[in-house]
């Protein structure tokens, strides 16, 4: 399991800052224009007692660093909103593969572990096993190990 504090090293090696905030409706934002002398991360301050959530929302935000850094939305509404959902998507994804690494989740799954003994290992949300599922099934180079699990492991995919 990658642990919590190296996803905050890894906000600092990339020169992130990271602020603690109130947000009411929101989890994390990352936001970076030009103009700004770094990007910044926003947390939710009640992330600071879900330490399993935190973990998922920092690298969710992490990830539009890597992934969606330049694809700037103000407001997503009408056809942006399909624009925004990719960006999100991407972000996700990233996350998810960095603290869900596909050949440990494999292996765990062969080892009998279900979807809550899945999140528990890893210690991230069941939202973040199950998109590792669709992941899975979804990447053509792994209908092998799909039918496997399903067939040998009773894996729902």
């Amino acid at each position: 399991m990658i642990p919590t504090h190296f996803l905050f090293q890894l906000a600092d090696y990339e020169g992130i800052a990271i602020e603690w905030r109130d947000l009411h409706h929101i989890k994390g934002i990352y936001t970076y224009t030009p103009g700004m002398a770094r990007p910044v991360i926003v947390l939710s301050t009640t992330l600071h007692t879900q330490e399993r959530k935190l973990r998922c929302v920092l690298a969710h935000e992490l990830g539009h660093h890597y992934e969606t850094a330049g694809h700037h939305i103000i407001a997503a509404s009408g056809t942006s909103s399909v624009y925004a959902t990719k960006n999100e998507h991407l972000a996700t994804k990233w996350a998810v593969n960095l603290l869900v690494p596909t050949d440990v989740f494999i292996q765990r799954i062969k080892d009998g572990m279900d979807g809550h003994q899945l999140a528990d290992y890893f210690h991230v949300t069941h939202d973040f096993i199950k998109f590792k599922s669709e992941l899975i099934k979804e990447d053509e180079r792994q209908s092998d190990i799909v039918s496997e699990l399903r067939a040998s492991y009773n894996a729902f995919f």
